[in-house]
């Protein structure tokens, strides 16, 4: 009876471990190769074209070829996971508001460094990273496809830029619109026929679509002085923060805060709050902010512009929804 049991074990050893690991060894499995960067020249129709890039991480201008400047702009100002579409119609987007500040074509240059076109402080021109910075902040397996569906974006709409009764347009975007874009006098003082407002359901459920923030009675206080003389508070501690006037999107233009009035955009920065279609709920020494969107709101909505491109549009439809009575051009050659 023992020889049978130890025969019987030795026979699942067999089947369970040797005859396994027989298998495995026996078969090679091919590795899967990373893809490579395809960094061949993104060509235009316009030709070789150089922008001077006031970099303000070094305190130095740079020049590079447009095409190439530009995928740094996508890489920085959109995540590579939108669609496809959409990071066509960013790179248009952002090929048309930098060849509009660049001194070769008329444009005013940069006022932070005037020897330069364009610079790299998002809050004043646009943002931009180099491949390095790109490469490090995406997953290590994802870092080479990333940047090829960036170049590829910028290739595929190379020398292409928007234009209003023949002049190329002021470009400008946002992250999330939270259901309308505003016209770009509620924000500046100019009234621009191609930046209307319009209904933007695309970044519906988005990250910034609807957001939320608390601050205590204190907190407020600190962070509106600058923009008011009176005590901004009650003997209380409430809040003393009344009705706002709202453009038609519902973003607060003025509001009064002690009896003073204040820009929406001003206690936007002030608060730290990620637009001006905001509204606010008391509740003793602590106030709460609802917030909807990301950003001035003019202009392409980026999120919203994903949210096209995944049901389907095409970058030119993207273009044309965000900015009114525009026309597609191709880039004049360098003169």
């Amino acid at each position: 009876m023992s020889k049978f049991l130890a025969l019987s074990l030795i026979f699942l050893i067999i089947i369970i471990i040797v005859l396994p690991a027989a298998l495995v060894r026996g078969c090679s499995f091919a590795p899967v190769p990373a893809p490579r960067i395809d960094r061949s020249p993104i060509e235009s129709p316009a030709g070789e074209i150089n922008i001077r890039v006031y970099r303000h991480d070094l305190n130095e201008i740079v020049e590079l070829p447009l095409e190439e400047y530009l995928v740094g702009v996508v890489a920085a100002e959109m995540p590579a996971s939108f669609g496809q579409e959409a990071l066509k119609a960013q790179a248009v987007v952002a090929r048309t508001y930098t060849v509009n500040q660049m001194i070769h074509y008329g444009g005013p240059g940069c006022s932070v460094n005037p020897g330069a076109d364009i610079c790299t402080i998002s809050g004043h021109c646009q943002a931009w990273e180099t491949e390095e910075d790109s490469l490090g902040k995406w997953p290590a397996a994802d870092a080479a496809a990333h940047l090829n569906k960036i170049r590829q974006a910028v290739r595929d709409t190379a020398g292409k830029v928007i234009t209003y009764d023949g002049k190329l347009i002021d470009a400008v975007f946002h992250s999330t619109c939270g259901g309308q874009t505003e016209d770009s006098e509620k924000v500046w003082s100019t009234a621009m026929p191609y930046l209307r407002g319009v209904a933007c359901t695309y970044c519906e459920g988005t990250r910034w679509w609807l957001t939320e923030q608390k601050l205590s009675s204190a907190k407020f206080a600190t962070n509106i002085l600058p923009y008011v003389t009176a005590v901004p508070v009650s003997s209380a501690g409430r809040p003393l923060l009344e009705a706002a006037s709202r453009s038609d999107s519902g973003r607060v233009l003025t509001l009064r805060v002690a009896g003073e009035s204040v820009r929406g955009r001003d206690f936007r920065s002030a608060m730290g709050l990620p637009s001006t279609n905001f509204t606010w709920k008391i509740d003793g020494e602590q106030i709460t902010f609802t917030s909807r969107g990301y950003g001035h709101g003019v202009g392409l909505c980026q999120y919203g512009a994903d949210g096209q491109a995944k049901a389907g549009k095409t970058y030119e439809e993207i273009i044309s929804y965000y900015y009114t009575g525009i026309e597609m051009g191709t880039l004049s050659p360098w003169q």
